[in-house]
Parts: structure tokens; C-alpha cells; sequence
């Protein structure tokens, strides 16, 4: 497997200049499995830039295209609607949002709303793309193509689901959008479990969890200690806040390091072979 980050920012955009090492964008990962299939985790304002870099490349799968979401915050969603290949007539797109306990509305309405004409020119139905909405009350799914996914849910307001996603002997898990309410959740170090890649929130800083229990986030401290606990591979901290800067950043990852050497801070535009 090979990711490919193209979101990285937690809550809104921050398109200023001292926000570009890390990237501006709200959250969007790209999974392109040994096959050359593709799937996307996240529709924030990152899948933007995916769509066109799809576009650009001739990319041709038209067929179960899934786009696989953590939650339905605006800041997971509100990139879809300027994703160019969700406007063409011959992709088959999968939204999905898996696990049992969940109390995530109907999606495709959820998805309806925020393109109605009071907030967008284009409505749902005329998009282009032919969409299946897909929210199944599983925590486990072996897709066809030979690919295994773990869904668990966590806390977060109004919920949310991490992914345990292995192909072959590869696992990546994706847990963003998670508050370890009294101490490590261990729901999430049993599904990162001997991960070879973890990406896991990391909006705020220890100090910074004081003034935000219960907004549902976690530290980087606490990331790694859900990666040694799991004892992952490696750890990608995600979902930055958009008050921490690039220099800000650059400072927490070196202190990271020093605790987890194989951890880093996400970065748009980086790829990562699993």
C-alpha cells in the first residue's frame, strides 16, 4: 500500500503562509493498494487537489470507487462537492461510514444538505457520478479484491470510527477525531495493534487538553503512547490545529521524536509506502 496524504489540517482551512509545510487542508488520505486500485479516506478540502491529480494521471477506475469517512463534521465532508471526478457521468462512487453504535444520520441526506442551493449552485442528484451511500452496522468487512476492514468506533462528539485497513501482510489504521476520555482508550491500541502505519489525531498539546476535554481530540503524547502500547511501526500525528503553525509544528515534532524515533507529523503532499 502506498498513502498519500492530501489533508492534514484539523476544523477549517488555513491557507496562510505559515501553515504550508504542514498544509492548510482539512482531512483527506489516498490509499493506492498493490492492485493500482484506489480508495479515500476523509472528503475535507484536500480531495480538491486529489481530484485533480486523478484527473491529471488518467485515472481510470469508474467502478467502487469507495470514499471511506471517519465522521460527517463539516471538515471531513466539505470538500466533496469540488471533487472533479464525482462530476463525471461513468465513475461509480462508494461513500461509507462503517461500525456498530453509531449515531451518523442518514448519509445521503447529510450529504444532500450541505449542496443545497443555499449553500451550493449544484444540488446532490445533478452531480454527475452515479453515488451509493453505504453505512452498514459492522465492524469487520472483507472486500472482494482481498482487502480486510476493521471499523471501531470512539469517542468523539456525535461520534465517530476509526479503520484498521490490511492488505496482504500491510495494515494501515486510521484513527483521527478521537478523545482518550480517562487514559488510553483501549479500543484503539487493540485496533492498532502491530500496525505497520498509524495515523492518529494529535490536534493539541498536552497543556491545550486541560482547557479542551470532551471537544474530541488528543495529544501527541498520547498518539505515542498508543503506538508503543500497540507497538506500531510507525506513527503519522494528523488532524493539526489550525492555530499551530509550521515553526509551531516543526518544535512538537522534534519532541515527538525523541520519545517515538519512527513518528512524524503529517505533511500534505507526503507519500508513504506501507
Amino acid at each position: 500500500m502506498k498513502i498519500t496524504f492530501y489533508g492534514t489540517r484539523g476544523s477549517i482551512p488555513v491557507p496562510e503562509p505559515d501553515f504550508v509545510q504542514f498544509g492548510g487542508n482539512t482531512p483527506c488520505v489516498l490509499i493506492t493498494f498493490s492492485t493500482g486500485r484506489i480508495a479515500i479516506l476523509d472528503a475535507g478540502t484536500g480531495i480538491r487537489k486529489l481530484g485533480d491529480d486523478l484527473l491529471a494521471a488518467s485515472h481510470e477506475q469508474y467502478d467502487d470507487m469507495i470514499i471511506g469517512l471517519s465522521h460527517t463534521h463539516w471538515d471531513h465532508i466539505q470538500g466533496f462537492p469540488f471533487f472533479k471526478l464525482a462530476n463525471d457521468p461513468r465513475r461509480h462512487i462508494t461513500l461509507a461510514i462503517c461500525g456498530k453504535g453509531r449515531t451518523t444520520k442518514d448519509l445521503e441526506s447529510i450529504f444532500a444538505t450541505q449542496m443545497q442551493d443555499d449553500y451550493f449552485p449544484v444540488s446532490l442528484d445533478k452531480i454527475g457520478a452515479k453515488l451509493t451511500f453505504w453505512q452498514p452496522a459492522i465492524t469487520e468487512y472483507n472486500h472482494p479484491r482481498g482487502i480486510n476492514i476493521v471499523a471501531s468506533k470512539h469517542y468523539h462528539p456525535g461520534g465517530a470510527c476509526g479503520y484498521r485497513i490490511t492488505e496482504g501482510s500491510k495494515t494501515l489504521v486510521y484513527c483521527t477525531d478521537v478523545e482518550h476520555m480517562d487514559g488510553i482508550d483501549p479500543n484503539v491500541v487493540a485496533l492498532s495493534r502491530n500496525a505497520d502505519l498509524l495515523i492518529h489525531d494529535a490536534q493539541y498539546t498536552t497543556d491545550e487538553l486541560k482547557e479542551k476535554r470532551g471537544w474530541g481530540h488528543s495529544s501527541w503524547e498520547q498518539a505515542v503512547e498508543v503506538a508503543k502500547q500497540a507497538k506500531v511501526k510507525r506513527l503519522a500525528l494528523f488532524h493539526h490545529d489550525p492555530e499551530h503553525s509550521d515553526d509551531f509544528l516543526l518544535d512538537q515534532e522534534m519532541k515527538c521524536q525523541r520519545r517515538f524515533p519512527k513518528a512524524f507529523f503529517a505533511r500534505e503532499g507526503t507519500e508513504i509506502m506501507v
